[in-house]
């Protein structure tokens, strides 16, 4: 099959749908799946004709499998996964419930690895079925995680969701390294992401650009390390924050 399938493992508010009509408009056989219903029913009318939708429960071994059969129904093959971990809520340390926190991380962290752990074995068993032509070839996919800043800058009252996003951004740098001799390519893009510009009133001040990154800005960045055109890269963050990142500290007066 000469056109490229793509998997979309969690929708998020915005994202998973411009990343579905970016690849989809670009040729790809797009198939996306999140584990809220009414997320699926809502972007399953939008996305009409450019992809197919599914729910899966994403936390769990067989909702992952689940997703990854559904694709390979529809096309027989996955070449490249798009993973978009949900943001858990702002939650301090102080008011970490440290028992559902733990819950909440294990399930995190796990569903990351299951993800790279099941598209191995896929793409292994591609290669065997093959033979030669497709073993040879030294790309065979690609996987990009989208998460948010807090995986990159650490803010203050935000410490769920940097534990999470950290740990899980340490399964793309080791996955990259043992997936490399499978001609497997692990990515993450780390976005400051609109939901962020909505609960933080100054934002704009703390960051050069002045807002947050566009979901179709986050859409073409994970097409392009899905493509071709990044061959060499592997195992890095591409973040998206419009400069934050290179201020020394906070500068409430910063402006526009």
């Amino acid at each position: 099959m000469d056109q490229p399938v793509t998997l979309i493992l969690g929708l998020g508010q915005m994202t998973g749908e411009a990343v579905a009509r970016r690849f989809a408009e670009d040729g790809h056989a797009v198939v996306a799946c999140d584990q809220s219903q009414k997320r699926v029913e809502k972007f399953a009318d939008s996305l009409r004709d450019r992809a197919i939708v599914h729910q899966e429960d994403l936390d769990t071994q067989i909702g992952v499998k689940n997703a990854l059969a559904a694709a390979l129904e529809a096309y027989g093959q996955v070449d490249h996964i798009v993973a978009v971990p949900p943001i858990p809520p702002k939650t301090a340390f102080a008011e970490l419930d440290v028992a559902e926190f733990e819950k909440a991380h294990t399930k995190a962290l796990r569903t990351a690895i299951l993800i790279l752990k099941m598209f191995e074995r896929h793409v292994a068993k591609r290669v065997d079925e093959a033979g030669e032509t497709l073993g040879r070839k030294k790309q065979l996919g690609s996987v990009t995680f989208v998460l948010s800043l807090s995986a990159q800058q650490v803010s203050e009252g935000d410490f769920a969701d940097a534990v999470m996003q950290h740990a899980i951004l340490g399964v793309v740098r080791a996955g990259a390294v043992d997936l490399a001799s499978k001609g497997i390519r692990v990515n993450a893009i780390c976005a400051l992401r609109p939901r962020a510009e909505s609960e933080d009133p100054w934002l704009r001040k703390r960051t050069p650009l002045g807002r947050a990154s566009l979901a179709d800005e986050i859409a073409e960045a994970a097409l392009y390390l899905s493509s071709p055109k990044s061959a060499i890269i592997t195992g890095e963050t591409l973040v998206m924050d419009g400069g934050r990142s290179r201020l020394s500290g906070i500068i409430d007066d910063f402006e526009d």
